[in-house]
Parts: C-alpha cells; sequence; structure tokens
C-alpha cells in the first residue's frame, strides 16, 4: 500500500466559496480527503469520482463526487498534481479511461475511435464556442440562444437546490404580495416563475435561471411602496427573460462552463451557481434589465415611478447601495436614465397596488445576523 500523498486544488461545493476555496486534497489508494479545518464530507473512494479534463486548453483536471451535503468538485491545474491522481486512477482502476490520460483497458481501441469521434465532431465544436463565449458577449448571447428552456429549467433547479442550503426562505404577507405582483409581471412567459422571499436583512435580490427569483426581507423592509418592489421584481425577470444570469456564468467561469451548459452537464454548473446572488452583470445587461423592466410595469398596468424611486434613493444614500445594484452604471445616472423613459411615455392611469405594506413589513421575521464570510 503507497503512502498518502498531498495535492493543492480549487474547491467548489457546499461549504466553499463560489468561485472556489484553495484546499489541500490527500490521495490515498482508497480515495481522495479534502484537508480542511470545517471537516467536510469530502472522503469518497475513487470508485465514485468522476474525472475529466477541463479548463482553458484542457489543461485542468476536473473531479466531481456527490457527498452528504450535495455535490462536490475539485480543479487541478498543477501538472503534478494531475500526474499524481492519474497515478492513482491507474492503479486502483485499471480498466478506466481518461480523456488525454493514456490510461487504457480491455476494448481500448473500440473507446479511443468512440472518444475521437465524439470529440471531432462534438467537444472541440463546443470547446471553440465556449472560448468565443468566454470573449465575446454578443457570441456569448448566441451560445447561450442554444440552451433550451427546458434544460435552462433543470439547471435552475440545481442551483436553487444548492441556493436554498444558504437560505432561509419565509412565508407570509411579504411572500404573497411578491408572488402576486411576479405573476402579475410574468405572464405569458415561457418561464415557469417561482418567487420567493429569504430573511436576510441585506437590501438584496437575484434571478436564478429558469425562472427562480428571490427577494431579501430587507428590500422589502427598505422600500416605500408596493411600487419600489414591484420595480426589483420587473428588473430581475428581465434577466431571467434576456438570460443575463446564463451569459453571465458563462462568460465569467470560462469554457468549461460553457462546453457544460450546451451538453447539459450541469453538476459542476450548479455547484458554481451557488453564488448568483454575487454575480456582476455587465453595464448593457443593466440598462437593458432598467428600461425593459419599465416596459413590464407599464404592460401590466403598474405605475413606473417605483422603480426610478428606489434608484433615487440609492443615489442619495437614503438607502445603502445593495450588492445587485453596485455595479456600474451608477445609480444617479440610472434614475435619470429611468426618469426620461417615464417621461417619454405616453400618458396612462395607474391604479396603486393594493397591498398594506407598513402590515406586510410589520409581518416580516425578525432579521437574522449576517453569516461570518468564509476563510478557507
Amino acid at each position: 500500500m503507497s503512502a498518502a500523498e498531498r495535492i493543492p486544488a480549487q474547491a467548489f461545493g457546499p461549504g466553499f466559496l463560489g468561485t472556489g476555496s484553495a484546499v489541500e486534497v490527500e490521495l490515498s489508494d482508497y480515495g481522495l480527503r479534502l484537508v480542511t479545518e470545517d471537516g467536510f464530507d469530502g472522503h469518497p473512494p475513487w470508485t465514485d469520482v468522476a474525472a475529466r479534463k477541463g479548463g482553458f486548453n484542457d489543461r485542468a483536471l476536473l473531479l466531481e463526487w456527490t457527498g452528504r451535503a450535495g455535490r462536490y468538485a475539485l480543479s487541478l491545474s498543477d501538472p503534478a498534481a494531475i500526474a499524481a491522481v492519474r497515478a492513482r486512477l491507474a492503479a486502483t482502476q485499471p480498466q478506466r479511461q481518461i480523456a488525454g490520460s493514456g490510461i487504457m483497458g480491455r476494448g481500448g481501441a473500440t473507446r479511443a475511435w468512440s472518444h475521437a469521434f465524439i470529440w471531432g465532431t462534438i467537444v472541440v465544436p463546443l470547446i471553440l464556442i465556449g472560448a468565443l463565449v468566454w470573449q465575446h458577449e454578443r457570441i456569448a448571447a448566441w451560445a447561450v440562444s442554444l440552451i433550451p428552456v427546458a434544460q435552462e429549467r433543470k439547471l435552475g433547479e440545481a442551483v436553487f437546490a444548492q441556493a436554498k442550503t444558504r437560505l432561509t426562505l419565509v412565508d407570509g404577507p411579504a411572500t404573497t404580495m411578491v408572488r402576486e405582483i411576479g405573476a402579475r409581471l410574468s405572464q405569458g412567459s415561457v418561464y415557469a416563475y417561482e418567487f420567493h422571499v429569504a430573511n436576510d436583512p441585506s437590501v438584496n435580490a437575484f434571478a436564478i435561471p429558469g425562472g427562480f427569483i428571490v427577494i431579501h426581507s430587507g428590500l422589502i423592509a427598505s422600500a416605500a411602496s408596493a411600487e419600489e418592489v414591484a420595480g426589483v421584481i420587473a428588473h430581475e425577470i428581465v434577466h431571467v427573460e434576456k438570460r443575463h444570469s446564463l451569459k453571465a456564468m458563462a462568460k465569467g467561469a470560462g469554457v468549461a462552463i460553457a462546453v457544460a451548459l450546451v451538453t447539459g452537464d450541469l453538476g459542476g454548473v450548479a455547484v458554481i451557481g451557488t453564488e448568483l446572488a454575487n454575480l456582476s452583470f455587465s453595464r448593457g445587461h443593466e440598462t437593458e434589465a432598467d428600461l425593459e423592466g419599465l416596459k413590464l410595469l407599464v404592460k401590466a398596468g403598474i405605475a413606473p415611478h417605483g422603480m426610478r424611486d428606489f434608484f433615487r434613493k440609492l443615489g442619495d444614500g437614503t438607502i445603502r447601495t445593495p450588492g445587485w445594484l453596485s455595479s456600474h452604471p451608477p445609480s444617479a445616472e440610472r434614475y435619470t436614465a429611468l426618469d426620461a423613459a417615464i417621461k417619454a411615455l405616453p400618458p396612462s392611469s395607474h391604479q396603486p397596488l393594493g397591498y398594506d405594506l407598513a402590515a406586510i413589513k410589520a409581518s416580516l421575521p425578525a432579521a437574522k445576523p449576517a453569516a461570518p464570510k468564509e476563510t478557507k
């Protein structure tokens, strides 16, 4: 039995940062173990670990498995670490093949031809698409458009399942209001939307691909009217309709994510997608969500001034700038653009939303304390 050895890796999954956490991994004849202070359930046998090439130009090795808390993934980029893992796999599973590793078992010629066919006709073109997605937003939009809505929904379900492990979702008058407004704004959409309220004091909201939208209780508590809440919901619906989250994920995570999105290998994507609340959208995406959100409000018969007024409060410091709106364009600039767009709309009358916002705020649960940031 050979001695255990340690290698560096980037870990994704429950308890780790969405962008990955640097860890040490202990390799043994049995399997691998994550060397962390928190003792994550990362000790799978080699037979439970899926291995594949990934990263730019396939220079990384990706290891994936399912633990007690959910789906985990490791990204190895150090050549010595990759060689060590491949040696362990070759020793423990002689008939297993990893693309590009030289590990072959019985029927190797047939598998080699099969892999060559798949790589030549599917994977290589997808990698080229992924590289372009990473570099060019226009082509990213084209590549994302290839993903069927049904597959996007499956991705959203996987991401939302991961996200719920870090959220405290609540029911009550606030959730009822958010769902009713959301249904009104999303009427006729191809997406089957789900609207949720999370007990969190931060002024925040985020959208998950496939139609999952989460509003923090802190945002509702900071709103002066139901129309302001409606403006935020409309903004997030546009992010879903225009697939901004998918594009941001593909652009931010690179080629491997782009290929996974197109091929339907959603496990690793779901792990990375748990940090959707912190995704940074481009200036164009944010502006599009603002202006198209105004149109949704008008179409639904909701006064559009709520979205504009919310940005005014962000611009003058009445509300501390939240993470979902901290990116450019600045709040004051967005307020000016929204005000101009509202003035350009044809005259129309809107009935106020009939919600007792003061009573709804009073029904919100006591804010839970913010969780300390992890340092890995």
